[in-house]
């Protein structure tokens, strides 16, 4: 599935995720866009999750979307930022991103 973030019709500014209205000028109509690359802004390992034995290791990031939001990504491996990464939305509904 493919990112899609929310972009204001009344004075453009672009969110993730949806508000009902938005912070800069108090519109209530949104259009969604997709979103497929970014950058990776920082990123982190868990190495320990509460209730998972022997899950392995997750690596996590900000990344800075292509459209200006900034999400909390999935990744396939170790990222340092500044990595350029195309993001999708997998089956769970977690936002993934993969080097590009």
């Amino acid at each position: 599935m493919t990112l899609k973030v929310f972009q204001c019709t009344q004075c453009g500014m672009t969110l993730f995720p949806a508000r009902y209205f938005c912070p800069a000028c108090g519109g209530g109509q949104w259009r969604e866009c997709a979103v497929e690359h970014g950058s990776v802004a920082e990123s982190t390992v868990v190495r320990h999750r509460v209730g998972a034995q022997g899950g392995g290791n997750v690596h996590l990031a900000s990344v800075t979307t292509s459209a200006g939001p900034i999400v909390i990504a999935r990744l396939e491996a170790g990222m340092q930022p500044g990595d350029s990464v195309s993001l999708d939305v997998d089956d769970t509904g977690r936002i993934v991103g993969r080097a590009v």
